[in-house]
This record gives C-alpha cells, structure tokens and sequence, in this order.
C-alpha cells in the first residue's frame, strides 16, 4: 500500500509530465527565409503544435502549412482573429512593422520579433508600452546571447576581467538579395547598420554590461550608388562612450569581395581580453600568456527558440525582453541621425 507521501509525489510527477507535454500553439507573421529557420526548430519540440501562418503573399504561407501543418493566411489580423495562438514568432522586414506586435499583445499572444523591432523609434516605443500593459512575454532574436560560448566569455569578462576600455566590432559583408530587394533600400530596411549590424550593437550592450551615452557616426555613400535601386550605407564607422566612461568603435561595409567577408569583436579589458575566433561561434579569452577558445555544443539558435517556448510555459520573461530591441534600435537610429547631421547624438532620445 501507497503511503500518503508517496502518493502525493506520484500526483506531482504524473501533473509535472502533463505540465511539460502541454502543445504551445504558435503561429507565424511573415515566411521568409529565418521564419523557415525557426519552423524547423519549433517542428522538433513535442511540446509546440505549429498551428498557422501568414504571410502577404499567401503562397509562402500555404508552402508552410503544408511542411509543417496548420492553416495558411494571406491576412495576419485574420489569423489572429480565428487561432487562438498562445505564441507567435513576427518575421517581417523592418518596414513591415505595423501593428502586428500591437494586436498580439491585446489578445494575450506572446511574441517572439526578429530583430530589428522595428523601423523608427516612436513605433519602437509604442509596441512596448503595448506589451508593457499586457504584460505578455517578449523575446528579440539576438541570437549570439544563447550561444555557450558568448555566454561563457561574458561571464568570465564580467567576474575577473576588470574595468572595460575599448569593444570593437565589424561587419564586413555584402549587399543583400538582388536589385528589387527591400535590404538595399533605407526607407524600407534602415540601412545595413540598423538591419544586420545591430546584431554587434547589441552585442556591444550585453558583453560589456554597460549602457551607451553618446553616439558619432559616419556614413560612406558613394562606393556602391552604382547599384541598381541602392540608397544605402556601403560603410559606417560608429564610436559610442558608454556611461562607465568606456568606448567601443563598430565598422560594417556592404562592399567586401566574396573572400574577403569576415564579422568579429574584440573587448579590452584590464585583466584580459575576450574576442571572436576561428568559427562563427567561437571565443577566445585572452589573459596574460594564457588562452581559451570556447566553443558551442548546441545550436544557438534551437537554445534560442527552447528559451522563448519554456517562458512561454513557465509564465516567466524572457532574457532578452523586447526593451533589449528597443535599446539596439535606439543606438542604430542615434548612428543614422550623426551621420546625417555632423553632430554626436547623446542618449536616451526618448522615455520609455
């Protein structure tokens, strides 16, 4: 015969199963190339049933509904509307950002935005007093903060590394897509720093555990005005002190050759240095004579997507809040203003 004690735990084991087997019912706006990248992951968690999508061209949808299931959408609001999703993972470009994250948050849908959140900073702003009522769970796909390696190497600069004096960061890349592609187009994409870049500006906030205070920036943009449909950046050289007195320097281009692309950071520290290595995920701590490199063992991007679907079931926020995305915008679009006026850009530009 069962003891009371053991029959109280075998309740709790058999209600913890059902806690951890109950389907998160998620939907889709936007599928594109990364919402693919996602659905794969969710399509492998038990405990996901991916229910809808929706995109403008109602296709793309329909090629979604039919790998991983669920109902296809030319209309979002319509989704939203008729699902009852209990998450929703927006994969828009930054145009594109209208009152999805809005109409979300007032039905109690948690969302999980790719970066960037958004195009300018007043609607940045205005989707997290949203989510702020509705006091739903946010996530922003900053990915480099679930990669085991980053994670490890900031905890290290964190705890012996001493004061920061210099982060540095690059982005030497190429233009995206072909000719009518929204990417080359400011009014559309933001340009290459606030679109691609602001994966290293939020890395400069994180790794560093600091805030920026001031901006200046300058803007190359003559190399590329050749394109076809290009109004763009083809280089940027951001310098931001941050609040501790500290300073960081982030370069991008859009004009490197094939061969010669390469994305990286340094920081400086007074103990030790922390910087990228051989492999996309790679970290090197430097201290003295000695070095680590520190490598992942799993895919960011599935811890990623595991974190935002276990907040979503524990009730808890996530480790980077929408407020993170906001944060990054605002440095981004701080860049834009120096470079367009001459002058440096002191922050906040705005409450929130």
């Amino acid at each position: 015969m069962r003891t009371g004690g053991a029959l109280r735990e075998q309740v709790y084991y058999v209600l913890l199963v059902s806690a951890l087997i109950v389907k998160v019912k998620v939907g889709f706006i936007g599928c594109g190339g990364i919402a693919k990248l996602h659905a794969d992951i969710l399509s492998k968690f038990e405990d996901v049933e991916l229910r809808a999508f929706s995109d403008v061209e109602k296709n793309r949808a329909e090629a979604f509904a039919t790998r991983y299931g669920g109902r296809a959408y030319g209309d979002y609001r319509e989704m939203l509307e008729k699902e009852g999703l209990d998450a929703c993972f927006i994969c828009i470009p930054p145009y594109a950002h209208v009152d999805q994250e809005i109409l979300c948050a007032e039905r109690g849908i948690h969302i999980f935005v790719e970066k960037p959140v958004a195009l300018t900073l007043e609607k940045a702003v205005e989707v997290l007093n949203a989510v702020r009522r509705a006091g739903i769970i946010t996530q922003v796909g900053y990915v480099r903060r679930f990669a085991e390696s980053y994670a490890k190497a900031r905890s290290i600069l964190l705890e012996r590394g001493g004061r920061v004096g210099l982060f540095e960061a690059w982005w030497i890349g190429g233009v995206a897509g072909g000719p009518d592609h929204w990417w080359r187009r400011r009014e559309l994409s933001g340009g290459q720093l606030v679109e691609q870049t602001t994966h290293l500006v939020d890395l400069a906030r994180w790794m560093t555990d600091d805030e920026v205070a001031e901006v200046s920036a300058f803007f190359e943009e003559e190399l590329l005005k050749d394109l076809p449909n290009f109004n763009i950046e083809s280089a940027s050289a951001v310098i931001m002190r941050y609040r501790s007195g500290a300073v960081a320097s982030i370069t991008s281009t859009c004009a490197a050759q094939p061969k010669g692309m390469s994305v990286g950071f340094r920081v400086t520290a007074r103990n030790l240095q922390v910087m990228s290595g051989s492999s996309w995920w790679s970290v090197i701590v430097v201290e003295g004579e000695k070095s680590e490199a520190l490598e992942v063992s799993a895919d960011p991007y599935t811890v990623q997507d595991r974190h935002f679907i276990d907040c979503v079931k524990a009730g808890r926020e996530s480790e980077v809040p929408y407020l993170e995305g906001v944060k990054a915008l605002e440095i981004t679009l701080a860049a834009v203003k120096s470079a367009k006026t001459g002058q440096p850009v002191r922050l906040p530009m705005a409450v929130y």
